[in-house]
């Protein structure tokens, strides 16, 4: 039988750890060919001064190359990078939006593009990326997660792009869609938290920028809870990797980080209405070439 593949979409170096880095660890470990394609080079992201004055001879963005490297051998997933063709976004409304190669001004057609040839070479069974609000409604996650659904479209197309066709890069139908999410559940214990530890949790995070009340999507709509518990060591190992990033630290105890690190949870967006399954590959048995 034909080995499954998965393929995570993500718009930053970092969202593969801190997101969705138990399922890839899971299913690498399973035995699943696991990719990750990360679109922008993450020079936009706010950064731990320590981290980047101790690299200072390399740029932010070939300091955060080299941090997705390490993150992906921890995890035990290929990476396929867009190089440095996008820029990191940084948040909506910041100056970071405004710069030509920035994720934020290119054409959603040419992002599209540029993952349907991935998506043609690694021809994989099942994706998983942002859902349409970003998570915390960062720009490049909303992109990334249009430009997803754009490819989606296309790539079993063999007349969409047919540059990629005369170059080899053949229509592929890959078999399910997922976002990953936060279960609202989740998020509602991380509010009782914040609130009892004093801090705003509208204007939580190091640039006071995120409103956690407006997180999370409602229990009853998610199609698959994941069970990563015996991979959230390998998680913390690779966000450990992104110490630009902070490493994966967070302010909270250990015991609600693993409460909260214990499942993904995962919306499943094409095809859509699908019953709650509890693994992204179950039914597909039997996968094609």
């Amino acid at each position: 039988m034909t080995q499954h593949r998965l393929l995570g979409i993500f718009a930053h170096p970092d969202d593969e750890s801190f997101g969705a880095g138990g399922t890839l660890a899971r299913y690498a470990r399973a035995g699943v060919g696991v990719h990750v394609c990360t679109v922008t080079d993450g020079a936009g992201g706010s950064t731990e001064s320590d981290a980047v004055q101790a690299n200072a001879d390399l740029s932010l963005a070939d300091l955060r190359q080299l941090e997705l490297e390490c993150a992906c051998r921890a995890l035990g997933v290929s990476l396929w990078s867009l190089g440095y063709r996008y820029r990191d976004s940084g948040m909506e409304g910041s100056p970071d939006n405004q710069h030509p190669s920035s994720l934020y001004q290119a054409g959603l057609e040419d992002v599209a593009r540029d993952l349907v040839r991935v998506m043609r070479e690694v021809r994989p069974h099942v994706i998983i990326t942002h859902d349409p609000t970003g998570g915390y409604s960062h720009p490049d996650h909303v992109k990334v997660s249009r430009a997803v659904g754009r490819a989606w479209e296309l790539v079993a197309d063999g007349h969409a792009f047919p540059d990629l066709v005369a170059d080899g890069y053949m229509a592929w139908q890959p078999a399910r869609l997922y976002y990953l999410v936060m279960p609202r559940s989740t998020i509602r214990w991380v509010i009782f938290f914040v609130r009892l530890s004093g801090k705003n949790p509208r204007r939580f995070g190091k640039n006071h920028d995120v409103d956690l009340t407006r997180f999370g999507v409602p229990d009853s709509q998610i199609d698959v809870r994941l069970d990563v518990r015996q991979y959230v060591d390998i998680k913390e190992k690779a966000s450990r990797c992104h110490q630009s990033q902070g490493g994966g630290a967070h302010a909270w105890p250990r015991f609600l980080g693993q409460r909260a690190l214990r499942w993904e949870s995962f919306v499943q967006a094409f095809p859509p209405d699908a019953a709650p399954h509890r693994d992204l590959f179950e039914g597909l048995e039997h996968a094609e070439e």
